[in-house]
């Protein structure tokens, strides 16, 4: 695996950065990161940067890319999940020493059918909020996630690295979107230059006008009967308003407990599985 191993270096001190990219196999946005740093024109002007591609295998299988080849590598960032005797957990286990020397993480994916990018942090890791109000100039809606519960760890919240590391996920958009690409290597750009790391020209590339929105998760609903119905088309951070009756859980009609917005929608069909995640702003901030 070293050859998904790629280190770059200034000549000036300065921060020890990371990037992880195809964690799962069908998110083939982050090679847009690869493309960057191999351009001719890129170099760091202060600090090392380590862009590690974690998950190669699922990317080239046979039948084309897939999220993984039996075992989720973003739910086994723990002790429990070291122990697993797979080829996920030794790659885990392989990058270890890389990540544990940068200083903040970016993870980059993308999603299934959610076409909306965001950034995502963990409440495990405290210090990863400050690191993603910077980076909202590029991407200016941030989700703050509470400890995992009945799930393995993903590297966002996991417990192998000091909680005192920022570590960041953007979410760049669906798989297939043209998108997605460019949200990434925007993200990857502000990254490096909100440390400090690359020459900008009042960030022209990396900065959006938006307002950056904050919202913090308040309900996972999975399915008691199934299947999901949706009462309308939703796209990532619509509103639902207290009272609206947004879908159906078989017969059981959903209704929005206060106002709140989607942040997934997942096509859910039997008892037990999640269908929608909900969100709640919390504040507001002007890039």
């Amino acid at each position: 695996m070293l050859q998904d191993t790629f280190e770059f270096s200034s000549s000036f001190a300065g921060p020890r950065l990371a990037v992880t990219i195809l964690m799962h196999g069908d998110e083939s946005c982050g090679l847009a990161v690869l493309d960057t740093v191999r351009a001719e024109d890129f170099a760091l002007s202060s600090g090392s940067l380590v862009v590690l591609v974690l998950n190669r295998r699922a990317h080239e299988a046979p039948e084309g890319p897939v999220r993984h080849l039996g075992t989720d590598m973003n739910r086994i960032w723990s002790h429990t999940g070291l122990g697993e005797r797979t080829e996920e957990a030794r790659r885990v286990a392989s990058t270890l020493p890389c990540l544990k020397d940068a200083d903040a993480i970016l993870d980059i994916h993308s999603m299934p059918s959610q076409d909306t990018p965001f950034l995502f942090v963990s409440e495990t890791h405290p210090h990863s909020a400050d690191l993603a109000e910077k980076l909202g100039a590029a991407v200016p809606r941030v989700v703050t996630a509470p400890p995992p519960q009945q799930r393995g760890m993903a590297l966002f919240e996991t417990e192998l690295l000091p909680k005192e590391m920022p570590i960041v996920v953007v979410e760049c958009g669906q798989h297939q979107s043209a998108q997605a690409p460019a949200v990434a290597r925007a993200t990857f750009l502000r990254f490096l230059s909100v440390h400090g790391m690359i020459e900008t020209s009042g960030d022209d590339q990396t900065a959006s006008r938006e307002t950056v929105r904050f919202y913090e998760m308040c309900r996972e609903i999975k399915l008691e009967q199934g299947p999901l119905t949706l009462a309308r088309p939703m796209r990532g951070f619509d509103r639902l308003d207290r009272g609206e009756t947004y879908g159906g859980d078989g017969p059981r009609p959903l209704i929005a407990e206060e106002d709140c917005h989607v942040l997934l929608t997942r096509p859910a069909v039997n008892p037990g599985d999640e269908a929608l995640t909900l969100v709640r702003m919390t504040r507001t901030r002007h890039a």
